[in-house]
């Protein structure tokens, strides 16, 4: 199996800025497009990548304005923004059709996308939704994503960590009780590490993603994303169960359950991949 050593690092400069992403697999193997979840960047779907790169030409670009892609020269963009770059991005990369995998942000992001430029996808895995009512898209609005910038006394460097060690523990961090304690909720000292660094490299634009997922209706956007689609359901977070609405909604959607490991989410990927036209 690839292991994380064989992974590569580019920038590829579009139209908005430089794109940065993670690559692996052979030139000529199907492409993959991954997208990560917020505020970290693609780092932490290396392990993916590894599974995934013996049968596909795996790109993972970080979004812009989280990781080390510049942002979007926009106040507020909205998701279409984001999918917009991506399928830029995929211009860039020479695939006029590439299959597309979208984590949490990632996963809103890839509907946004297929319900606008479906003829570039071949097909969609869908992993963690965020399925909100619009009272609790508003509250995340104005509570999730506090706006941040460098302070005189370095301030940002405990909230950026304090930030990460409550999302790894609670749903949503704010509210930090038993009631929203996260089932299944891990504290990983070097994950922590990693996505600490992630929310500080981008301190100023990390709020930007989030804030174009609460914005987002994903029931009524799936409806009109007409690609094959892959529902990827597991008890390892807060929003992984409980996507009955998007798989009624999508018009071709398929599901399958897995632990949550990167192995069992690359086998399920891979299978659908296989079947998907």
């Amino acid at each position: 199996m690839t292991d994380n050593a064989l992974i590569d690092r580019r920038f590829v400069r579009l139209e908005h800025g430089l794109v940065h992403l993670r690559q692996a697999g052979a030139d000529d193997a199907p492409p993959l497009l991954m997208l990560h979840a917020s505020p970290a960047s693609s780092k932490p779907l290396e392990p993916l990548i590894a599974a995934l790169a013996p049968h596909y030409r795996v790109y993972a670009a970080d979004t812009p304005g989280n990781g080390e892609s510049g942002p979007l020269d926009l106040a507020g963009p909205s998701l279409a923004d984001y999918a917009r770059v991506m399928d830029d991005l995929c211009n860039a990369l020479g695939h006029e059709k590439v299959a597309l995998y979208g984590t949490h942000t990632g996963a809103h992001i890839a509907i946004a996308w297929a319900s606008r430029f479906p003829a570039r996808l071949q097909s969609m895995v869908l992993d963690g939704v965020a399925l909100l009512g619009p009272q609790m898209r508003q509250e995340f609005l104005e509570r999730y994503a506090p706006h941040k910038t460098p302070e005189p006394d370095g301030s940002q460097f405990h909230w950026a960590w304090q930030f990460m060690r409550d999302q790894m523990l609670f749903f949503p961090h704010y509210k930090k009780d038993l009631e929203h304690l996260r089932p299944g909720g891990t504290f990983d000292a070097q994950v922590l590490h990693d996505l600490t660094l992630d929310v500080l490299k981008a301190l100023d634009t990390y709020h930007l993603p989030y804030e174009a997922v609460f914005r987002q209706d994903p029931i009524a956007e799936a409806a009109e994303a007409n690609v094959p689609a892959l529902v990827l359901t597991s008890d390892d977070g807060p929003i992984e169960s409980g996507m009955e609405p998007l798989i009624e909604a999508l018009p071709q959607a398929v599901t399958a359950q897995t632990d949550g490991t990167p192995a069992k989410k690359a086998a399920a990927i891979a299978k659908f991949l296989g079947d998907a036209p």
